[in-house]
């Protein structure tokens, strides 16, 4: 008995020992836990690419600012912008499809990456060309030849799809990876061809092309293979026509989303003039490109929901406790730091006049990360008459609510309308998403129009599905 009682004593003082230790673990070992949440690496990983574009983009913009003049930077961000505006016109609908179908998808994967490529390096060299007639006709001409900018295109338009395919595939750790690696290089190319006025393009087109090929030759390679040969339980097929119903609804969503926001610089530019547009524009720069941190974690919710349905409501469940850890804090520090904020990136002036605004549109941050979600569950669901009647409201209702309140405020009144415009759709969205079902019928039953995918595409349906078991005679296998 005495050994006994000796033996607890001399343990006694390791036990309080591991005790006291354990509080100061817990908080680690919590932060730890996520990250063995495949829903939360996933949206880390793409958050992550957020911020690495943002801080690389803002290097790459600094040193063009010093290394080339002022006309061959406005020329050459023009002609970028251009870039960027074809490549959205091209994927903004595949981009979103790949994401949605490949997690499902398995012997057709290759297959449905392959079109998806060529439908929207189609699409997005169409656009470019109507961009190269513009610039000889009537606007002002490209920092490059009208060959180098399709050229551009091409590459560009490959390399935002990529990305959606490596959602799709699970492969999110290489999405930030190759993004640091195309701001990086781009960086080093701008130094590079700095003598010429050609050199802000180029950067990005022969960046693009240098990426894409080692990236898709791990895509088709080795990380299709790989997904195929994936266990799961047969599905209902997608085929490619409903593969392009989706795509063609996701693209008028996005168009009717973006234009509102894209717009507004514009509207406060007209009714306020240039002055008050630079002030709101301070303001506006930095709160709007964090929108895509709630895009990034839609995106992950979507391809884990995708890969099986049934779990759609607890990984919302986490994806939306997700979004208010990230934008509880994010949104107070911009309302209560937005003064500083202001004066130390852009001066006094800047801060006494964009204060007001930055403070408004900051809780909309938290009203669109909801939206996000809401358009996510409603893309894994395939219900595409629920992500157009809420692309329809949100333009129909934000533009004369934002010409209306800057005429009336100014640019208060423009962070006022951005701000109602979001909680009012985020209220619709999650009113509907708790009206929602599954939808029980296949699409082509559902009456959506064909789009974004070309007919050469749609006619390809009956040639097999896209997911699932193969009926006899299928020519599918590869």
């Amino acid at each position: 008995m005495t050994n006994a009682n000796e033996r607890s004593a001399a343990t006694r003082p390791q036990v309080e020992t591991v005790r006291t230790r354990r509080p100061a673990r817990r908080p680690v070992a919590a932060l730890g836990s996520l990250f063995r949440i495949p829903l939360y690496r996933s949206a880390t990983a793409l958050v992550l690419t957020t911020g690495a574009n943002a801080a690389l983009g803002l290097v790459f913009w600094a040193l063009a600012a010093r290394l080339y003049t002022v006309e061959d930077l406005g020329r050459g961000a023009a002609t970028v912008a251009a870039l960027q505006l074809v490549s959205m016109l091209g994927c903004s609908g595949l981009t979103p499809a790949l994401i949605r179908f490949i997690p499902p998808s398995r012997l057709s994967t290759r297959r449905l990456v392959e079109v998806t490529y060529l439908a929207g390096v189609s699409l997005a060299l169409l656009c470019g060309a109507g961009v190269v007639i513009a610039s000889y006709l009537f606007i002002e001409p490209l920092s490059v030849p009208g060959v180098v900018f399709l050229g551009g295109v091409a590459a560009f338009a490959v390399f935002t799809l990529q990305d959606g395919a490596l959602i799709g595939l699970r492969r999110e750790g290489w999405v930030p990876v190759e993004n640091a690696a195309f701001g990086l290089v781009k960086i080093g190319l701008l130094v590079a061809f700095s003598g010429g006025a050609s050199g802000i393009f180029v950067s990005w087109a022969i960046t693009s092309m240098l990426l894409v090929i080692p990236v898709n030759l791990a895509l088709f390679l080795k990380f299709i293979p790989a997904h195929a040969r994936r266990a799961r339980e047969p599905e209902r097929e997608f085929t490619l026509s409903e593969v392009g119903r989706f795509s063609g609804a996701n693209h008028l969503s996005a168009l009717l989303m973006g234009l509102p926001d894209f717009l507004m610089p514009v509207i406060v530019l007209q009714i306020a003039g240039d002055r008050q547009n630079a002030f709101f524009y301070a303001a506006w720069s930095l709160v709007w490109p964090l929108r895509l941190v709630a895009v990034n974690i839609a995106n992950a919710f979507t391809a884990h929901a995708a890969d099986d349905e049934s779990r759609a409501g607890d990984l919302s469940i986490k994806a939306g406790l997700l979004i208010l850890a990230i934008f509880l804090p994010l949104v107070l520090f911009l309302v209560l730091a937005s003064h500083p904020l202001l004066r130390t990136l852009f001066g006094r002036e800047y801060a006494t006049n964009g204060d007001t605004v930055m403070r408004l549109l900051a809780p909309g941050l938290l009203a669109y990360a909801v939206v996000s979600l809401g358009v996510a569950m409603a893309r894994v669901r395939r219900q595409l008459y629920r992500l157009l009647v809420l692309s329809a409201i949100y333009a129909a209702v934000s533009l004369p609510v934002s010409i209306a309140l800057v005429s009336a405020y100014g640019i208060e009144g423009g962070g006022a309308a951005w701000l109602i415009a979001q909680i009012g759709l985020a209220v619709i969205a999650a009113f509907s998403k708790s009206t929602a079902s599954p939808p029980t019928e296949p699409l082509e039953e559902a009456g959506m129009c064909h789009a974004a995918i070309p007919f050469w595409a749609q006619a390809t349906a009956a040639r097999g599905p896209l997911s699932g078991v193969q009926p006899p005679g299928s020519r599918l296998q590869r």
